[in-house]
């Protein structure tokens, strides 16, 4: 039996070292090359798919919820015994048909004096106007506007005039 110094086992070590082929990679190395082809690959089938591209997009995207807007587009007013109130309904995302809006005039105790309901076939993301015109011989205070099954409601209070004091 021999006896090896350090200085021997450190040159064995280097000379195995540079006994492997130049160029040659270890199992780590082939590995991620395969990764990154798999990868890029993807990459181009992804790109070149405009279907896949967009659901891509989507996932990455925050969506809005959908939601419907209703409200007046103008003070509603009374000229005599008629009543107009100008409104618009604007329906974002809801993929809903038609809406129908319950108007309802109102006297001073609450009672209903007149009413009518409007139906509205919406326009995505676009504000579709509509106008109430009732007529009624009784003094009204208010009108309310009801969106049909859903929880939206609008009331306007009429003023009553002013007079002038001699």
């Amino acid at each position: 039996m021999s006896a090896v110094t350090e200085e021997e086992a450190g040159s064995r070590a280097a000379g195995r070292r540079d006994r492997r082929r130049p160029g040659r990679r270890g199992p780590r190395a082939l590995l991620a090359v395969a990764a990154a082809v798999v990868l890029l690959a993807t990459a181009v089938a992804v790109a070149a798919v405009p279907s896949l591209r967009e659901e891509i997009r989507l996932s990455f995207t925050r969506r809005p919820a959908s939601f419907t807007e209703l409200y007046f587009t103008a003070d509603p007013s009374i000229d005599g015994a008629a009543v107009t109130l100008p409104m618009a309904l604007n329906a974002h995302g809801t993929g809903v048909k038609s809406y129908q809006l319950k108007v309802v005039l109102q006297a001073a105790d609450g009672t209903e004096v007149a009413g009518t309901v409007l139906t509205v076939q919406p326009r995505d993301g676009t504000p579709v106007p509509s106008v109430a015109k009732l007529q009624t011989t009784k003094e009204v205070t208010s009108a309310l506007v009801e969106l049909v099954g859903h929880p939206q409601t609008l009331r306007f209070r009429f003023d009553k005039p002013k007079t002038a004091n001699p």
